[in-house]
C-alpha cells in the first residue's frame, strides 16, 4: 500500500513540472527571450522624449543600436579646414575629419542611404556654419568637441526629419544620424 502512495505522489510531482514547464515554454513563444527588454527599452524611449520636450537642457541617453543598422558616411573627402570666428583680430581655424554614422533602415523613409546622399551638401553648410560660430578658444576645449558632436547631430537630425514628405512619416522618425565621429580635430591661429 505504502508504495502504491510513493508512486502516486511521485506521478503528482512529474505533472506538476510538466505543466510548469509547458507554461514557461508558451511564454517564451508568446514573449519571446528579449521581450521584457525590449518593453523596458520602448517606455525608456518614450520617458525620454516626453522628459526632452519639458527640458531642452538636459543630456541625451545614447540609445544601442545593432551595428547592422548603421551605415557611415564621410561627409568631406578629406580632412577640411573650417574658418572660426575671429577673436581679437586673429585668424584661426580648424581642420577635421567629419563622419556620420546613420540608421540605414527605418520605417518612414524609404531608402535613408539616398536621403542623406541628396542632403549631403546640407549637411556640410550645418557644420561649416556650426564651426564658423565657434572661437579659437572654444575649440581647444574638450568639452566642445563633446557638444559639438551633440549639437551637430541634432541639427542634422531635425533638418533630415523636417525633409520627410508625408506628415505622419515624419513623427515616426526620432533620429536618423547616429553619431557624428571627428577622426581629426586640429586648430591652429
Amino acid at each position: 500500500m505504502e508504495r502504491k502512495g510513493s508512486f502516486f505522489i511521485l506521478l503528482i510531482i512529474i505533472a506538476i513540472l510538466t505543466l510548469i514547464i509547458a507554461v514557461l515554454a508558451t511564454f517564451i513563444i508568446v514573449v519571446g527571450v528579449n521581450g521584457p527588454q525590449k518593453a523596458v527599452s520602448e517606455e525608456r524611449e518614450t520617458s525620454k522624449s516626453d522628459d526632452s520636450e519639458d527640458d531642452e537642457t538636459s543630456s541625451p541617453t545614447p540609445t544601442v543600436i545593432d551595428e547592422n543598422l548603421l551605415s557611415t558616411v564621410k561627409l568631406f573627402s578629406e580632412r577640411t579646414l573650417f574658418n572660426l570666428k575671429t577673436d581679437e583680430g586673429k585668424t584661426a581655424a580648424l581642420m577635421a575629419d567629419v563622419t556620420i554614422k546613420y540608421i540605414n533602415k527605418m520605417s518612414g523613409i524609404k531608402d535613408v542611404t539616398a536621403k542623406i546622399s541628396a542632403n549631403e551638401d546640407n549637411l556640410k553648410e550645418i557644420v561649416s556654419n556650426y564651426f564658423n560660430s565657434l572661437t579659437f578658444d572654444d575649440v581647444t576645449q574638450l568639452e566642445t568637441k563633446l557638444q559639438a558632436k551633440e549639437d551637430l547631430k541634432a541639427e542634422m537630425n531635425r533638418y533630415l526629419i523636417s525633409t520627410i514628405e508625408n506628415e505622419g512619416d515624419r513623427k515616426k522618425v526620432k533620429e536618423i544620424v547616429y553619431e557624428v565621429v571627428f577622426s581629426g580635430w586640429n586648430y591652429q591661429r
